[in-house]
């Protein structure tokens, strides 16, 4: 895979600020709004998809069975794939895989579907943001949640109900799950969870 303009921010992104409170805010939103959500979180797949160096990946995966993390930027798999190795976290797989209509077809590790996929701050910058959530249902067990947090600013409410439409999911809810301060705005993040039916 070709690199991408993500790889140049791989060094230094755990130590923004902004990044690591945002990881948590989304975290603390998670375990309010969509943990509770599974039957049996301790036995769950999760597949943390757009998951830069793990930051949100580290917190879940003590929550569940497994979790998947993928990301098209070879740099910030490969701070995940060393902090995995330092972590000895078993349970966790990182994978560098862009999701598209080919490799929902073609690869074992999304071939086996998720109770739960995750997205942080990803949605807003895909370059066709409806048709991956598209392909993201598509390897969600039936029952199972699909979970995005994004820029409002950059994802409106109305944007990311019309995705879950076309997906088949069916919304659960769409809010404003946190705010984050920048040079003294303040910038609210979104938060879809959308559920495949049975």
């Amino acid at each position: 895979m070709m690199p991408n303009e993500w790889d140049d921010f791989a060094a230094d992104w755990d130590s923004n600020d902004d990044v690591r409170i945002y990881a948590e805010k989304a975290f603390d939103s998670w375990t309010r709004k969509a943990a509770p959500l599974v039957s049996n979180l301790p036995d769950s797949r999760i597949l943390d998809f757009g998951c830069g160096t793990g930051l949100l990946t580290e917190r879940l995966a003590p929550l569940c069975g497994q979790i998947v993390a993928v990301d098209t930027s070879a740099q910030m798999i490969a701070a995940l794939r060393r902090k995995v190795i330092e972590a000895n976290a078993e349970n966790i797989v990182t994978m560098q895989l862009a999701v598209n209509a080919e490799t929902v077809n073609e690869s074992a590790e999304l071939a086996e579907k998720f109770d739960m996929i995750v997205a942080s701050s990803v949605c807003s910058f895909l370059p066709d943001y409806e048709a991956t959530v598209g392909h993201l249902a598509a390897v969600i067990k039936p029952a199972g949640y699909f979970v995005q947090w994004d820029w409002l600013s950059a994802m409106p409410t109305d944007r990311i109900q019309r995705a879950f439409e076309a997906s088949g999911l069916i919304t659960h809810c769409i809010e404003v799950a946190f705010t984050m301060k920048s040079d003294g705005e303040s910038m609210p993040v979104v938060m879809g969870v959308g559920q495949l039916p049975c």
